[in-house]
């Protein structure tokens, strides 16, 4: 396996997951197409993402960006979410989730042209919030996470933003921060089983922590809304492209 180049799809991987979302789309393939088995390289991308978080956060944390009481509040329903959504995981046939999985996924695209890029063309009028109601909406995106992981990301920076009402820069650092025990969980439980392939994951995770580190140091700066919201439009465009491909278009 090059090594070298497991560690650049980290680095990709981390950018991507801390400026936007969706670096998974990245990293997954290049191991698959590196000789790992899907379930495998499912379970080591967890790796570069749980550090590349870690990484991100310190540079957010460091900079004064991080609001650390509404981000463990977010936290823990979040990671409770997503214990539910891992112990669900394979309660439902693969096969039954296609079309809620691409229906999501043009959610989150819709959602990116109308709500989200309204609010980030404007200053927040609200002070953040967070009540049983934000708590039961960020239970349910965890579950999401543990369960099937895909636009977990998208739908965290969307409600930040949208529903608790974050600027930008603080959503974008509370989504990174929510990301390592979310991640952290599904990662337990694929180690138990076995699943984790160490060597390739620690070459991954080395390389993500220099595309966290610039990724979140780009999320400070004034013009972050713009890319964000661009890098969010194309990820998402290209999630839906290849999921409708996998799953609308195979054989009955």
């Amino acid at each position: 396996m090059d090594y070298s180049l497991v560690s650049l799809a980290g680095a990709v991987c981390a950018f991507l997951n801390t400026l936007a979302s969706s670096g998974s789309a990245v990293s997954l393939p290049m191991l698959i197409s590196l000789g790992m088995d899907p379930e495998m390289a499912n379970a080591t991308n967890r790796l570069p993402v749980i550090v590349g978080c870690t990484t991100a956060v310190a540079t957010f944390a460091q900079a004064g960006a991080l609001p650390w009481r509404m981000a463990l509040r977010v936290a823990g329903p979040a990671t409770l979410g997503s214990v539910a959504g891992a112990l669900l995981a394979d309660a439902i046939p693969a096969r039954n989730l296609g079309l809620a999985i691409t229906a999501a996924v043009l959610v989150a695209l819709i959602l990116l042209f109308t709500k989200l890029k309204a609010a980030l063309n404007q200053p927040p009028q609200e002070s953040a919030r967070f009540s049983l109601k934000e708590a039961l909406i960020f239970f349910g995106i965890g579950t999401w996470v543990g369960f099937i992981v895909l636009d977990g990301a998208t739908y965290l920076l969307l409600a930040l933003v949208l529903v608790v009402r974050l600027p930008l820069t603080a959503a974008n650092a509370v989504k990174n921060l929510v990301l390592i025990p979310t991640t952290l969980v599904s990662l337990l439980v694929f180690a138990r089983d076995g699943h984790v392939a160490w060597l390739p994951g620690g070459a991954m995770a080395f390389g993500s922590i220099g595309g966290g580190m610039l990724a979140a140091r780009l999320a400070l700066l004034p013009a972050a809304r713009v890319w964000v919201f661009r890098l969010l439009v194309v990820v998402i465009a290209g999630e839906l492209i290849q999921i409708s491909q996998h799953f609308l278009h195979r054989p009955a």
